[in-house]
């Protein structure tokens, strides 16, 4: 195997075990009964785990900037979708 494949292949392996850890993090801080602050510790660790997923696998800092677009107008979108969702719950 190639340095640089393997330097790739480490790479993500090491993002995912973060990922993997930053997840039983949250689950565990969720289940312990008693801790305060649960709804802050569960964003940054969300805040974190996604910039893991967008930074690393999906390597925004290197794509071009029709990509970045792209996936600004998902999140755009997919935001626009969970407030109307939650409008139509809400007037109910």
């Amino acid at each position: 195997m190639s340095t640089e494949r393997r330097d790739i292949v480490t790479g993500v392996v090491k993002i995912w075990a973060t990922l993997l850890l930053l997840g039983t993090a949250s689950l565990a801080y969720a289940l312990l009964p008693g801790l305060p602050g649960k709804l802050p510790a569960a964003l940054v660790i969300v805040i974190i785990q996604a910039t893991l997923v967008l930074g690393g696998f999906m390597r925004l800092g290197q794509s071009s900037a029709l990509v970045r677009t792209t996936v600004l107008v998902g999140v755009v979108w997919l935001s626009f979708l969970f407030l109307m969702t939650f409008a139509d719950l809400w007037t109910r």
